[in-house]
């Protein structure tokens, strides 16, 4: 008893000395959450001036204490932002195909339209040059005088990130996806091309152009000669990559005179690299995953935006300070967490053996046990011969099913790491705007698909009733016949009829003089969703179609001839006999329809993609681009069990309130 005692002092004692020797350092600047995953920052010369561009449609506009200054809300994500040196300057590289030129106070000076997604932007620091790119292999190089390019040039691939270098004379840099740097003169010539291993996430350049920092998907940092080209140093960070981590594998830049050089990964960790050999100088824990990070050119400032969200801003000096205090966390834990894992052993194996009450826990758990083992042995035939049918249930059923529920609560990359959250995931989803919207949408597509199911009622009704046998075969056939059709092609269908040029419905519209009604009916925030419920117009579902059939030709015909005997309606003997004695199939088809409304993906993806904006977002698909174009596998399972608590609620509730006939008389 004695020894318990003793070890009871030592893990208080060590625990005190834990909350005596860890401090934390109080970091200089600021934080706030953008809203949506920020994909690019951009600092003014001293700093002062910030922007962040993020995936809720909006750019904002920061001072150094974190004060909103303005917002610029484009009609969908922003991917990239650049300002001059003095903030006076804005580009933002928009989701919805447009490049804007802002003034200081964010207002629009004018806008450039392309065929495509601009990914990526670059400024000159007097702001008078701007240098863009799309996702389709194109580069733009801008007046800020006009809103026509100068030029513009076709890569041999896509370029996610740009930069631009304006000392003696302008000079372009681009990294592309397949693994190029490459710098262009003022006039869209090429003065070198670098092939580097593997796709270019982001890179970054000294204000004279003298140096060049590239990431690359494969989580390497390269140091390159400006003038040549030539690869003067190279460093693997220790973090695992794929090609799907584009947008977040790893972040760099570089500071104006080239002597700071920052890395941000995956492993939400960021790093101070050394100049003049790569070698990590410092590093730090971010909240979150990094996707953006920035360097003012004095290299005061540095700042970081987030897979979740969350902008932070900070002096380089905190910095180091938070870096010096958390190496010293780390120390304390190396010794106090292996002396309370062995304070914790002995002193649980002493409580068991030295104590009454440990010896009477350990005898009341420990024969249950043993005896279940023992019975377990003896029919260890039978057993054996379940085993594969148990293990194939595990693996395809069971295991996905729990593994998505498990890794709802963590922040998971697969292969890499996986780290318990608790409910964070959670919170980041009812945080997230795109969410709601998405609830809201389907609540009107479920709302809308539940009427739906009257048409394959009535057109089940009106076959049904046809006497002439001949004619009924062949209409519920001619109904039938599209459930062997892909809703694939009828999908992509509709949306030809939708489109704007060529489609039918416009064509139609304009041949009657109503051009004033045409419409870009799926490119519209207030016709799209419209559009989309009205697809499959007049929506005869074959599925409900026979159901619904089925379940009328269950109906015994004594009753219809009773009814006919009283001198009953059809309308009478619809509402009466019909509709109570069908409630079966109604109770069926509200499940299906319900579980499918809050499924809704394919037929968003391939007509909307969510757009305009968010205004067709589902969240079956905000779970599919979480998983597939974010990379936050713990956020896309949190909202799959989210979803699946709605479905499982809801199915339970429509078993238990809609009855058929039958059953009450049962």
């Amino acid at each position: 008893m004695r020894r318990l005692k003793v070890l009871i002092v030592s893990a208080v004692l060590i625990l005190a000395a834990l909350t005596l020797r860890v401090t934390t350092a109080q970091d200089a600047g600021w934080e706030e959450n953008a809203g949506g995953i920020v994909y690019s920052i951009a600092l003014s010369q001293d700093g002062l001036f910030q922007l962040v561009g993020s995936r809720n449609d909006r750019a904002a506009a920061y001072n150094s204490d974190g004060t909103l200054l303005w917002t610029f809300e484009p009609e969908s994500t922003v991917w990239g932002v650049a300002t001059s040196a003095d903030g006076q300057w804005n580009a933002i590289a928009s989701e919805d195909r447009h490049l804007y030129l802002l003034d200081g106070q964010g207002q629009e000076i004018w806008r450039f339209r392309s065929q495509f997604i601009f990914t990526a932007v670059a400024m000159t620091p007097d702001g008078s040059g701007i240098v863009a790119s799309d996702d389709s292999r194109n580069l733009y190089f801008f007046n800020r005088d006009a809103s026509e390019p100068l030029w513009t040039i076709e890569l041999e691939n896509s370029a996610d990130t740009v930069a631009i270098v304006a000392s003696d004379s302008v000079r372009i840099l681009v990294g592309t996806r397949d693994s190029r740097v490459i710098l262009f003169d003022s006039d869209g010539s090429p003065l070198w091309n670098v092939q580097l291993s593997n796709p270019i996430a982001r890179l970054s350049t000294t204000s004279d152009g003298t140096r060049v920092i590239a990431g690359s998907i494969d989580a390497k940092v390269t140091l390159l000669d400006g003038a040549t080209g030539e690869t003067l140093w190279q460093t693997t960070m220790p973090v695992r990559c794929t090609r799907r981590n584009r947008s977040d594998c790893i972040q760099v830049d570089i500071s104006a005179n080239g002597r700071q050089i920052v890395a941000a990964t995956l492993d939400s960790t960021w790093y101070l690299l050394n100049p003049d050999d790569g070698t990590t100088l410092q590093s730090q824990t971010l909240a979150g995953v990094p996707t953006a990070v920035s360097i003012s050119d004095d290299g005061r400032w540095l700042m970081f935006g987030d897979r979740d969200g969350l902008v932070t801003a900070m002096t380089l000096a905190n910095a180091e300070s938070a870096f010096a205090s958390e190496q010293d966390a780390q120390r304390n834990l190396l010794i106090i967490v292996p002396s309370l894992l062995l304070v914790a052993a002995v002193g649980t194996r002493l409580w068991v053996r030295r104590t009454a009450t440990g010896q009477r826990v350990w005898n009341v758990l420990y024969p249950p046990v043993q005896q279940k083992l023992r019975l377990m042995w003896r029919s260890r035939i039978s057993y054996f011969m379940l085993l594969p049918t148990i293990i194939l249930l595990i693996i395809f059923n069971y295991y996905p099913a729990f593994s998505g529920l498990y890794h709802s609560f963590t922040e998971w990359n697969p292969g890499i790491e996986t780290v318990w959250v608790g409910f964070e995931q959670f919170e980041n989803m009812l945080d997230s705007q795109f969410f709601w919207v998405g609830i809201q949408n389907m609540l009107i597509l479920a709302g809308a698909s539940f009427l739906k199911l009257a048409i394959p009622l009535m057109v089940a009704e009106f076959i049904f009733h046809i006497r002439w046998g001949v004619l009924q075969y062949y209409l519920r056939t001619l109904f039938i016949i599209p459930l062997v059709l892909p809703s694939v092609v009828s999908i992509l269908l509709w949306v030809n009829i939708y489109d704007p040029n060529i489609g039918l419905l416009n064509n139609a519209l304009t041949a009657l003089g109503l051009q004033e009604a045409t419409r870009a009916w799926l490119g519209e925030r207030d016709t799209a969703l419209a559009a989309i419920i009205a697809i499959g117009a007049p929506w005869v579902s074959p599925l409900a179609l026979l159901i619904f059939y089925g379940g009328l030709i269950g109906i015994p015909q004594e009753l219809f001839d009773a009814a006919k005997v009283d001198g009953t309606t059809a309308w009478s003997r619809f509402w009466k006999i019909d509709i109570p004695l069908l409630m079966g199939q109604i109770r069926l088809l509200v499940v299906l329809t319900f579980i499918g409304s809050l499924q809704e993906f394919q037929l968003i993806f391939l007509t909307t993609g969510g757009g305009p904006g968010s205004a067709t977002y589902t969240p079956a698909l905000e779970l599919y681009f979480q998983a597939t174009r974010f990379n936050n596998f713990g956020l896309a399972s949190a909202m799959g069990t989210f979803l699946f608590l709605i479905i499982l609620v809801g199915t339970i509730i429509n078993l238990r309130t809609i009855r058929s006939q039958t059953e009450y008389e049962a």
